[in-house]
């Protein structure tokens, strides 16, 4: 997208990017938001747009990224570098500060690049500082070189120290002299113009052996170097200006090395500065309650609720349309009601969207794939060219014909004003026209009549007013979609006691289509006024059918939930009931002699059968229950959830969904496990996998007494009863439960012939009275 600087500030983006700017933490930032610019292609939009989405997830999960609040553009330091071959040690140590960020925020993005797709292209743009960093550590924080930055410094110091000290040695003898002393002003030796001295009393002066260096600012005493000081001063300078000299050959060499990464350098600021707009973006959303709008390959942009910022809480949202079923919008509309604040805010939501900026909109705003956005609004008079304001209107809409395209947004303000209504009506009508058969998005706003008439009966275009409250004699600033404005200076005439006599006469002026067409516009009014009410009633009708939906399914919900658990309470008493009967017919069994045990067992044997399926269809209805309560539950799975499986402590994460199946990775297993079976959890996976033998001899904590398999396939199932018998055994507990249930017995001899080849298995058999029969294998493990 295009945009003319003048269009630029006419819509006064600027200062609407001054609400961002209170967010950013540098200057880095604030070069990047002053230098934007909207995307070239609604392609490059998506990627600014999937780039704060980005941002903004990741923070979500892991917090802001590394910032230094102290970090600052270097680019023109650098560039100016190229000329002095100098930079000064702080200008350095502000270069090492950036690179150090920029080298943070890379390893960040380095972790996190699978992860987060559109860091790819920040993270290219941010190169290997490695070398750079370490060669300017010779440097502190406040830019002043280390003495072992090179050999050559820390040799010319530690003379300089030497020196120094044999100075303050033969000070100390000078000041032990009582003649010499009381010629002083004060016993201390003074650094002055790169040579120590001490101070003379002015009537001393002349008498002190030595040399005169500097006055005092009282001219009451001087400055002078003590003869037995001068040649270690001599030696003191020369080696001052051998350290000045390395300096300067260490800076420059640094110099030169940052010149050489200049165009790196300035990437990785301008990374820097982009992620501080990322900050500030997601900080203007998080205060304000701004969107990212919907993209669209189609020229064309639905708003919802959309603000003006400038205007602040006076601000009245506005839902408008254009470019989908129409091509032109006609706004009317009393002055000062805000059809040109309609027309503003438009054009800034257009402009901020491309920028990849959010907007002050509810979700569900859509912009689409527009090249440029003309404006003419306002007084545009040109006094170096001594134009009118209608001839420099003129001059811009002859440009605005020339450039516009169907994928243009065009923004006229008044149309028709400024010269002869009937000429400017007939003129507005015919720019519409034109706009219109070019198929550009067009927003324009009117007072007369005919282009009301036109924008009526007109194909692809559509009316719109601003409202207007006849009670109060104020505008509203509602936009009213397809109704146009009325005029209303006669009524207001009217309402401020304008003569009747008058308002007669004017009423009688008006031309016969003029009148019909207010008449028209009026009743239109009338009629939305009445949708209006019928809407809210409507409106209110159907929150209260809702509630009451609501309620009922709550009821509903109670209920079943009460019913299931009674069912179940019965069901559980007439399975103990059964258990119950069964273990003592064999009691009464057991205690009979061997012929009537036998006589007895064949009479029961009916009966015994009549038990097992009642049992069995008890065991049916449980499971059938069980599995509704998991649908109830269970939310739609995913690939990489975590899940746990039904019956077991073994949770796992979804590689793969096939059908009603998933396969699941729970360890170093891998299983297809019904989707029923499964349950999602927070826990994390890899806490809650079984530990290895050969990685652990730690006991598994919550391994249950027992596996629940019944309903699985083999493939399924045999995986889960090797996990699970490994950590029983290992738990220490002398027997477990193998659940796989009666059906066709696969699963129990597969279970079986798994168990006759374990070392650490001493027996398995099936269960028992009270412990599930055929349908249970009871496995014991080895002491």
């Amino acid at each position: 997208m295009k945009v003319r600087k003048e269009v630029w500030n006419l819509l006064e983006i600027d200062k609407i990017l001054s609400i961002f700017a209170k967010s950013l933490r540098s200057d880095l930032g604030l070069s990047v938001l002053t230098a934007i610019t909207p995307c070239e292609t609604i392609d490059t939009l998506r990627n600014r747009q999937n780039l704060l989405i980005a941002y903004r997830d990741y923070v979500d999960r892991y917090g802001d990224f590394p910032w230094n609040q102290n970090v600052s553009s270097v680019a023109e330091e650098i560039h100016a570098a190229r000329k002095t071959a100098l930079l000064t040690g702080q200008e350095l140590v502000a270069v090492r500060m950036l690179l150090l960020l920029a080298t943070r925020i890379k390893d960040v993005l380095n972790q996190v690049k699978d992860e987060f797709a559109p860091f790819a292209g920040v993270l290219k743009k941010i190169r290997d500082f490695k070398y750079e960093i370490e060669s300017l550590a010779v440097l502190d924080e406040d830019g002043n070189l280390f003495d072992s930055a090179t050999p050559t410094l820390l040799r010319i110091r530690k003379s300089e120290e030497a020196v120094r000290q044999s100075i303050r040695l033969r000070a100390q003898a000078l000041f032990a002299n009582s003649r010499i002393n009381n010629m002083l002003q004060e016993r201390l030796l003074t650094f002055r113009q790169n040579r120590f001295t001490v101070l003379v009393r002015q009537e001393f002066a002349s008498r002190f052996p030595g040399t005169f260096i500097d006055r005092s600012g009282s001219g009451n005493s001087v400055y002078m170097e003590p003869r037995s000081l001068a040649e270690l001063n001599s030696r003191l300078v020369l080696l001052i200006q051998d350290e000045e000299e390395e300096k300067r050959r260490i800076l420059s060499e640094l110099t030169q090395m940052i010149l050489g990464r200049e165009k790196a350098i300035v990437d990785a600021e301008g990374v820097l500065g982009q992620i501080d707009i990322l900050y500030a973006l997601t900080d203007v959303m998080g205060k304000y309650g701004w969107t990212l709008p919907e993209l669209s390959k189609k020229p064309f942009f639905v708003f919802y609720d959309l603000l003006h910022p400038l205007l602040g809480e006076k601000g009245i949202p506005l839902t408008i349309e254009c470019g989908r079923s129409f091509h032109v919008l006609v706004v009317t509309g009393p002055n000062t009601g805000g059809k040109t604040v309609a027309l503003k805010t438009v054009g800034m939501g257009i402009i901020l969207a491309w920028c990849g900026f959010p907007l002050p909109a509810k979700e569900g705003t859509v912009v689409g794939n527009l090249d440029n956005v003309f404006a003419d609004i306002g007084d545009e008079q040109s006094i170096e060219q001594n134009l009118s304001t209608f001839s420099a209107h003129l001059k811009n809409i002859i440009h605005i014909l020339s450039e516009a395209t169907r994928s243009s947004l065009v923004l006229l303000d008044e149309l028709g004003a400024g010269t002869d209504p009937q000429e400017g009506a007939a003129l507005g009508i015919a720019l519409i026209d034109t706009l219109r058969e070019k198929k550009s998005i067009t927003l324009a706003t009117t007072h007369h009549n005919p282009i009301k008439s036109y924008a009526l009966t007109t194909p692809h275009v559509e009316t719109a007013s601003m409202e207007f409250n006849v009670e109060t004699l104020a505008p509203t600033y509602h936009l009213l979609m397809g109704i146009p404005g009325r005029s209303n200076a006669i009524y207001i005439a009217e309402r401020y006691g304008m003569p009747s006599e008058v308002l007669q006469k004017a009423r009688a002026t008006l031309k016969e289509q003029e009148i019909s067409m207010e008449e028209v516009i009026a009743d239109l009014h009338e009629r939305k006024a009445l949708l209006n009410h019928e809407w809210e009633k409507m409106e209110e009708q159907r929150q209260k059918a809702d509630l009451l939906s609501k309620e009922y399914s709550e009821k509903m919900k109670a209920l079943e939930e009460q019913r299931e658990k009674i069912i179940a309470k019965a069901e559980q008493q007439a399975a103990t009931v059964l258990a119950s009967a069964e273990e003592e017919s064999r009691r009464m069994i057991r205690d009979l002699d061997e012929a009537a045990r036998s006589v007895v067992q064949r009479n029961l044997h009916g009966k015994r059968e009549n038990i097992r399926e009642k049992r069995k269809e008890l065991e049916q209805k449980e499971e059938k229950r069980f599995i509704k309560k998991m649908k109830d539950e269970k939310r739609n799975l995913e690939i990489g959830d975590a899940v746990s499986i039904a019956g077991t402590s073994i949770t796992g994460t979804i590689l793969a969904l096939k059908g009603n199946k998933a396969e699941v990775q729970a360890g170093a297993a891998r299983m297809d496990v019904p989707l029923i079976s499964l349950t999602p959890t927070s826990k994390k996976v890899r806490d809650a996998l079984p530990e290895s033998p050969a990685m652990s001899a730690t006991k598994p904590q919550g391994v249950p007494l027992s596996l629940m398999i019944r309903g699985m396939t083999v493939d399924e199932a045999m995986p889960l009863v090797e996990q699970y018998l490994d950590r029983a055994m290992r738990a220490g507990y002398l027997s477990v439960e193998i659940i796989h249930g009666r059906g066709e017995g696969i699963l129990r001899r597969e279970v079986h012939q798994f168990c006759a080849h374990l070392s650490y298995v001493e027996s398995y058999r099936l269960g028992g009275p009270g412990e599930g029969g055929h349908g249970v294998t009871i496995v014991t493990f080895k002491k």
